[in-house]
């Protein structure tokens, strides 16, 4: 009996710790400066941001532009944030295959986080 409840125990913790580990990001990085071409394409659309520019994911607003303003320091880059990339919080691609976000918050506050 307290095998039994010992199994099941530890498979909850188990359960548990795989769950926690699996949380999903909160906000999407959109970054365009590397392709400044088609930044005006992606950052015009508030509607909807393209996912061929998906930079990565973050669990907070500040991660995500931080990540944004860090990537155009690497690049070199004299483009503004506000053109350079959108951090979108809760996308999710609907039946039409179309990509929507819940907030989208363009560049950031400060172009030199």
């Amino acid at each position: 009996m307290t095998s039994t409840i010992s199994k099941l125990l530890l498979a909850a913790l188990g359960f548990s710790v795989v769950m926690g580990c699996t949380r999903t990001p909160e906000w999407t990085l959109f970054y365009v400066a590397g392709n400044p071409a088609n930044a005006e394409k992606a950052i015009a659309s508030a509607n909807m941001v393209q996912t061929e520019f998906i930079l990565g994911y973050y669990d907070t607003l500040d991660q995500c532009q931080a990540k944004g303003a860090g990537m155009l320091r690497l690049q070199g880059s004299s483009m503004p944030a506000a053109q350079a990339f959108v951090c979108a919080q809760q996308c999710q691609v609907d039946d039409n295959e179309q990509l929507h976000c819940q907030h989208q918050v363009v560049g950031a506050e400060l172009d030199a986080l």
